[in-house]
C-alpha cells in the first residue's frame, strides 16, 4: 500500500494497492524511454540490484515505476506477474503474438506456465514442449491444446506451423528442429538464455523469412497492459507462500529447482 507520495505524484494516492517490478528507474530522456521502452534504457536500474528493498517491508520508489493493481488481481499473484509475467507477455507481444495463431512454449516452469496462460487466454492454439508428462498435464489444465514430450537428446516434432515460439528454459536444444517448425514470418523468441553458444542456421531463417529475437521484462505501458489482461482473463501464477522469517527456505527451494512455480514471501 502507498503510505506517502511526493508533490509530483498525481497518478497514485495514499492507500492505493501498488506493485513494483524488476526495474527501479530509467533516464526517462533517451529514445528508448521516449517510445515507452524504459526497460531497454542504457541507464535502467533494478530494484534489488541497484538499491535496498528486496526483503524490506517498506521501500522508497520512483512513482513512475509503481503500478496500481487491478481490484480483481490477488496481491500474492501480483509479484510474480510483475516479473515473470511481464517477461513472457512482453516477449510474446513483441514477437508478434496476437489472436488466432499457433503459439509454442518450450518448458513449463515458472515462466512457461505463465506463457501458456497468456497465449491461450488471448485466443491462440498453444503447444508445449516438455520432458515431463506431469508438466504436460499441468499445461493442459492451464489452457494448452497440445503437448510434445521431448526426451533428452531427442528431436522435437510438431506438424502444425508455429507462428510464435518462446523458449523459457536456460538450456541448449535442437534449434534446427525448432526453427523448422516455424511457419512463414514465424518468430523464435528467448527469455530463457542458454549459457553455451548456440548454432542457428541462417538458411532456415531465409526460406520462410523467420526471425530470432530475445526480450527482457517490459516497459511501463506494456506492464499496465499485462496487468489488465491478467485481471480480465483470470491469469495467475502458481505460487508457494513463505512467511518472511522463512525467506532462506524459499531461496533454497529456488536454488534446487523444487519450487512450483514461484516463491512468494508474505508478512
Amino acid at each position: 500500500m502507498v503510505e506517502e507520495v511526493g508533490p509530483a505524484v498525481t497518478h497514485l494516492a495514499v492507500g492505493d494497492r501498488v506493485g513494483i517490478g524488476w526495474q527501479r528507474s530509467a533516464c526517462m530522456a533517451c529514445a528508448d524511454c521516449a517510445r515507452g521502452d524504459e526497460n531497454l534504457c542504457d541507464e535502467n536500474l533494478g530494484v534489488i540490484t541497484d538499491g535496498d528493498g528486496g526483503f524490506a517491508d517498506r521501500i522508497t520508489m520512483d512513482g513512475r515505476f509503481c503500478f496500481k493493481l487491478p481490484d480483481g488481481l490477488d496481491t500474492d499473484a501480483a509479484g510474480p506477474l510483475l516479473c515473470g509475467g511481464i517477461t513472457v507477455y512482453s516477449a510474446l507481444r513483441h514477437a508478434g503474438m496476437r489472436s488466432g495463431q499457433t503459439v509454442g512454449v518450450i518448458g513449463v516452469g515458472g515462466l512457461g506456465h505463465l506463457a501458456v496462460q497468456f497465449a491461450s487466454k488471448m485466443g491462440n492454439r498453444v503447444v508445449v514442449f516438455t520432458t515431463s508428462a506431469d508438466k504436460a498435464h499441468l499445461a493442459a489444465k492451464l489452457g494448452a491444446h497440445d503437448a510434445v514430450l521431448v526426451a533428452d537428446g531427442a528431436k522435437p516434432e510438431y506438424a502444425r506451423p508455429i507462428d510464435v515460439l518462446i523458449n523459457t528454459v536456460p538450456m541448449n536444444f535442437d534449434w534446427h528442429a525448432y526453427l523448422g517448425m516455424l511457419g512463414s514470418d514465424g518468430t523464435l523468441t528467448f527469455v530463457g538464455v542458454p549459457n553455451e553458444p548456440m548454432e542457428l542456421p541462417i538458411y532456415l531463417l531465409l526460406g520462410k523469412r523467420r526471425r530470432v529475437t530475445a526480450s527482457p521484462i517490459g516497459g511501463r505501458g506494456i506492464m499496465m497492459e499485462m496487468l489488465r489482461v491478467a485481471d480480465e482473463h483470470g491469469i495467475a501464477p502458481i505460487v508457494e507462500k513463505f512467511p518472511l522469517a522463512r525467506a532462506n527456505d524459499a531461496i533454497a527451494k529456488v536454488r534446487d529447482n523444487t519450487i512450483r512455480y514461484r516463491a512468494v514471501l508474505i508478512p
